[in-house]
């Protein structure tokens, strides 16, 4: 049998490094939206104009958080397939465990600062709002067809549902992949999954709302960043197939102020990035980064690891700031503390045994994997 070449390899920090300037970007632009008088008024045109661009990358830094998780469980299930009962078991306990422990605390600290500033008459507060962001229905409050809004206020929880979407969509996907569709070419495979999301918008916009229609929005970047996992682990190049992403993303992204739909800007953006994420990828897998790498994981690859919580935790507590009229210098001075804050609960969570999520979910869905 002829040996499938692979790349090995262990913990790719630059990875957390970019989760953490990601997760920096937006905590910068919610105190950046929170306090824009303030820095209008102490900021000369040119720097406020510089400031008020990064604080509009708020959306790329999140569909960056998108690709980098879909490469990261990418990474995960080609040194651990989904091949049976305990693997499968194995990934949707890992994932839980990952992500329900900090997203009930932002839920908690969301309902915490409501009661101190008497805020818990808002729908934001509603015992129906919480019960839709338990089950991670929430969508932005932009939307005026939203079922659920995020809880307490917390307006970054919208992309949490998306993430959650993701991590359980993702072994179905995989099954249908491996068991009717491993013959199949990449184009078809990919082409399906946009006229399936396309069609998805069109139900939410011309029929009736509908939430996961919205989170395959985001799939759709989130899959592109597995397939880049996949060209890094098989050394296999996929650069055709990302270029047109790239281009396609380029163009969308150009015409944004003539495209109707958010959603298909959305797209757009997330093939762009996934194609810059891509060709950064291939570009440099042969020249000699280790000492830029370092350097960037030098300011970033804690923030890294804190990263989620730092995401999840940080809005209310501007919120606070902001109803107590705090002023911007306190609040950047309570920064560094808050984040190293973030990556201790981050740490510590990530260790918490939490057995009750340690169970049997193929029975529960009735999903059989591939023996």
């Amino acid at each position: 049998m002829e040996k499938v070449e692979r790349r090995e390899f262990g913990r790719l920090k630059i990875l957390d490094s970019i989760r953490g300037i990601a997760a920096l970007i937006v905590l910068y632009h919610h105190i950046f939206k929170l306090n824009r008088a303030v820095f209008e008024n102490h900021l000369n045109d040119i720097t406020f104009s510089i400031f008020d661009f990064i604080s509009g990358l708020n959306k790329e830094a999140v569909l960056l958080f998108f690709i980098i998780s879909g490469f990261s469980i990418g990474l995960s299930t080609l040194k651990r397939p989904l091949t049976d009962k305990n693997s499968v078991n194995g990934y949707f306990y890992r994932r839980l465990k990952r992500i329900l422990p900090i997203y009930w605390i932002a839920i908690l600290i969301a309902l915490l600062v409501g009661v101190s500033l008497n805020l818990l008459y808002l729908k934001d507060f509603s015992l129906q709002n919480l019960l839709g962001n338990l089950l991670f229905l929430q969508t932005s409050d932009s939307l005026s067809e939203s079922w659920v809004i995020p809880y307490g206020m917390n307006g970054p929880l919208w992309s949490l549902s998306y993430e959650m979407f993701f991590y359980l969509l993702f072994p179905l996907v995989y099954f249908i992949n491996k068991k009717f569709l491993k013959n199949l070419s990449l184009y078809t495979k990919y082409a399906a999954l946009l006229f399936i999301v396309l069609l998805g918008i069109i139900i939410n916009k011309k029929v009736v709302f509908i939430p996961y229609f919205l989170f395959m929005v985001g799939f759709v970047t989130w899959i592109l960043g597995y397939i880049s996992s996949y060209c890094f682990v098989m050394l296999k190049k996929k650069n055709t197939f990302f270029l047109i992403n790239l281009l396609v993303g380029l163009a969308i992204t150009f015409a944004s102020t003539k495209i109707p739909s958010d959603s298909i800007t959305i797209i757009g953006k997330g093939m762009l990035l996934n194609g810059i994420f891509y060709f950064s990828m291939i570009f440099t897998d042969n020249l000699n980064t280790e000492k830029f790498q370092k350097f960037i994981n030098t300011f970033f690859y804690k923030l890294g690891e804190g990263s989620y919580a730092i995401y999840a935790l940080h809005y209310p507590l501007l919120i606070l700031f902001q109803e107590k009229e705090i002023s911007l210098i306190y609040q950047l001075l309570f920064l560094p503390i808050f984040i190293i804050c973030c990556y201790y609960l981050e740490k510590r969570s990530i260790q918490w045994k939490l057995i009750f999520l340690d169970r049997n979910y193929l029975k529960l869905i009735k999903f059989k994997p591939n023996n």
